[in-house]
């Protein structure tokens, strides 16, 4: 139980603050730049002080910020500076600038090969930590393959499938994972504590531990299921980003749909939750219509991750609003503020998954409302 909370509690205080620094301080109007391949893809830019906020579906960020820097898209690219602290939401990341402050990230492909001076808290499918990747204090890592070759000043806890340390931690290490390999050059000033199923871990007689190594009893079922849980929300920071950044419109039109019509919100949320899975089944007893029904499914699981993130956008702007802070912001803003609010919320239990189920069911909704809507008159959208 002390590694899962060394683990989890850094990414949610963390990046709470930054997004409450951040986000709710930019009143200024975004700058706009299309790609120029296709000139479709909107990449917005928002400036604050010091502070930087991008949005895009393909992001690429060379330039030096004061202050934070927070990005969220498809396909991110950070060869720049920050003089705070870096927060990344997206598809896929790739860090090779400098980063004086922590860094928060969450994604489906992360490499990070610059160094960070203070703390790093990653969550992603896959992690890379390249050679020239230097931690300055602890990394928080958690994904689904995790390999180090970089250097962590301190402290080192990662969780994932599987994990491969062949850089060097000048702390203790502690690992939770179904797959365990220690490289030759891995040095390890530390001790080693491993959570790991046995015959899984490979410890290469060629790395350097100059502390004990310790095997820890394999995880109960329930703290595998709570490090799920966690992924799980934390892929719906990533997923709702992407989904918002790529459709800012939609998503402020969906929130205000809900706001505007809280009651068929949820009408509509409920009977998509009970009557597809229904009808799924029905559609699948037959051979001919198997198809269909896995498509139904497929796209029912879709929509209902995804409606949350109309819900967070509401959640965001309501906040936003409270505080006082005028223009209204960026759908992607209040977002990334919402998100945040219903991941800390989630994890509070036995209210989690009510809060959690509650935002499906009005996001959803919201998000059917207006599918419906812009069908039946398109001409005036």
């Amino acid at each position: 139980m002390m590694s899962y909370r060394a683990r989890v509690h850094p990414f949610l205080t963390l990046a709470s603050c930054a997004v409450v620094q951040s986000t709710l301080a930019c009143g200024t109007p975004p700058q706009r730049r299309t790609d120029g391949q296709r000139g479709r893809h909107e990449v917005q830019i928002v400036r604050r002080g010091g502070d930087m906020l991008g949005a895009g579906q393909t992001l690429q960020i060379t330039d030096s910020v004061p202050g934070d820097a927070m990005l969220a898209g498809g396909q991110l690219t950070f060869s720049g500076a920050t003089g705070g602290d870096y927060l990344g939401v997206g598809g896929s990341q790739v860090i090779t600038g400098r980063i004086h402050g922590s860094a928060r990230v969450a994604g489906g492909e992360i490499r990070v090969a610059a160094p960070i001076e203070r703390n790093a808290t990653i969550a992603g499918g896959t992690i890379e930590l390249d050679r020239d990747g230097v931690i300055g204090r602890n990394a928080y890592f958690a994904g689904g393959t995790v390999r180090v070759d970089g250097a962590v000043r301190q402290g080192l806890h990662v969780s994932g499938g599987t994990v491969a340390l062949g850089g060097q931690a000048g702390g203790d290490v502690e690992v939770n994972a179904g797959e365990l390999r220690v490289g030759p050059g891995a040095t390890i000033a530390g001790n080693l504590r491993y959570r790991v199923p046995a015959g899984n871990v490979h410890i290469d007689s060629g790395a350097h531990i100059a502390g004990t190594v310790t095997v820890l009893p394999p995880q109960e079922v329930g703290g595998v299921m709570r490090y799920f849980r966690i992924l799980w929300l934390l892929g719906f920071l990533v997923a709702g980003a992407v989904a918002v950044a790529l459709a800012p419109r939609f998503a402020d039109a969906a929130a205000e749909r809900m706001r505007e019509r809280p009651g068929l919100s949820a009408l509509a949320g409920v009977v998509w939750i009970i009557v597809i899975p229904i009808a799924a089944l029905l559609v699948a007893v037959t051979v001919i219509g198997l198809p269909l029904a896995l498509l139904a499914c497929a796209v029912y699981a879709i929509l209902l991750y995804l409606g949350r993130a109309v819900l967070a956008v509401w959640l965001g702007r309501l906040v936003v609003n409270m505080l006082g802070r005028t223009p209204v912001p960026e759908p992607l803003v209040s977002f990334l503020v919402g998100a945040i609010i219903l991941i800390v919320l989630g994890l509070v239990p036995l209210i989690g998954p009510l809060v959690m189920l509650v935002a499906t069911i009005f996001g959803l909704g919201a998000l059917l409302v207006e599918i419906r809507a812009r069908s039946r008159a398109p001409a005036m959208r």
